[in-house]
């Protein structure tokens, strides 16, 4: 792979990583001092016990989603490293080339799709 299209996937990847974690923010609570770790917030027990059944479902749709974007946080971080360490776009399994589709599809890929079956 060459370093312009490299490059192009790290930043990519950056911006990707920028937006989940600008999303992370709305629902969550950074919790100082720990690196880039997050709390999904839950707002006050209210008295009516109709008021607090929706809040309690807002916060389960929230933990949902902040768990499915803490993941791709994790995936993005390590195709960050891979780059660092000049072994992106390799299949982590069968140490093939990852297809440039698959990496332009989701660059944050560390199988082919041949080893994701």
């Amino acid at each position: 792979m060459d370093s312009k299209t490299l490059e192009d996937f790290k930043q990519k990847l950056l911006k990707e990583k920028e937006h989940i974690e600008e999303n992370l923010a709305k629902t969550e609570t950074d919790k100082k001092g720990v690196d880039r770790e997050y709390e999904t917030k839950f707002t006050e027990i209210e008295r009516d016990p109709e008021e607090n059944a929706d809040e309690m479902e807002m916060y389960e749709s929230n933990l949902a989603v902040d768990e499915t974007m803490k993941a791709e946080l994790e995936k993005i971080d390590a195709a960050l490293s891979r780059m660092k360490s000049g072994t992106y776009g390799i299949c982590s399994n069968c140490q093939k080339e990852i297809p440039l589709e698959r990496l332009r599809a989701y660059p944050q890929a560390d199988t082919c799709l041949d080893c994701q079956k």
